[in-house]
């Protein structure tokens, strides 16, 4: 085997245990139920294209394209999953902002108004990012 194809085949793996350990990780700390299932389902979705690229790299060449078709099916069902998962976020990050704003509107207290301004800026800023990281 060249070596060229075993780097690919070693960067790929790396590529898909990390990316499975980002989501284990998300799962971890998300407490909303919706957003949780979400997660199951594309860490589900993700394990799958990580098995199928690992029967590619072993396969012979006979059912290589085969493999391949259920790959790029699993792959596109993996972006459906990702996408859900963040059009959740968002929806999550919009709630949390508007609980923010109708505090802010009901409270007199200066401190307390100021801390809840800098709750919605860094609210905003979280929605912000997660935006940008999503277009990327």
């Amino acid at each position: 085997m060249k070596s060229a194809t075993k780097k690919v085949r070693q960067v790929t793996k790396k590529i898909d245990a990390k990316k499975i350990a980002s989501i284990k990780a998300k799962l971890a700390k998300v407490k909303n139920p919706e957003k949780r299932a979400a997660l199951k389902e594309q860490l589900k979705a993700a394990k799958r294209v990580a098995e199928l690229r690992k029967k590619l790299f072993a396969a012979p060449p006979a059912k290589k394209a085969a493999i391949k078709a259920k790959l790029e099916a699993a792959k596109a069902r993996l972006a459906k999953k990702s996408a859900k998962v963040f059009k959740i976020s968002k929806r999550l990050d919009a709630a949390k902002i508007v609980a923010i704003r109708a505090k802010l509107a009901k409270v007199k207290n200066p401190e307390v108004k100021a801390a809840l301004k800098a709750q919605l800026k860094a609210a905003k800023l979280v929605a912000e990012l997660r935006k940008q990281l999503h277009a990327a």
